[in-house]
């Protein structure tokens, strides 16, 4: 790790965002902002992050195409449901479709399913709304 003192920002409650063409950001609520860019506790999209996917775990500095931040606290709450998403995407021939989740009768991949594509929309949404800005 990085020293300490090496960082922009802090980002808490973080979770990485995926745009269609692979391209990775971070969301996150930002807090000791040195550069004065951001308001306390505010939720922020970062730009594109040049840190390697594997680097990215809390207690770690990443480096975005502007800014680094020391990521703490990443948002857990649904990795438990994900992982039973992707164990079940792993074991279908053909990428599965809505309706394929809905026949499972299985609230918990519905709910990772939905929520996945839901993620990656709303991503996709931050990004174009940031580079019109």
């Amino acid at each position: 790790m990085m020293k300490s003192g090496s960082h922009d920002a802090t980002l808490s409650n973080w979770i990485i965002c995926e745009l269609s063409d692979g391209r990775r950001f971070v969301a996150g609520k930002v807090s000791g902002d040195r550069k004065g860019r951001f308001r306390e506790g505010a939720y922020i999209t970062t730009s594109l992050l040049v840190s390697p996917i594997e680097a990215i775990a809390d207690g770690e500095i990443i480096e975005t195409l502007n800014s680094r931040y020391l990521l703490t606290e990443r948002n857990k709450a649904d990795d438990e449901i994900f992982a039973k998403l992707d164990a079940w995407l792993a074991q279908q021939p053909t990428p599965p479709t809505l309706f394929d989740v809905l026949a499972v009768r299985d609230i918990d991949l519905l709910n990772a399913f939905v929520l996945r594509g839901f993620r990656a929309a709303a991503a996709e949404a931050a990004w174009r709304s940031k580079k019109a800005d």
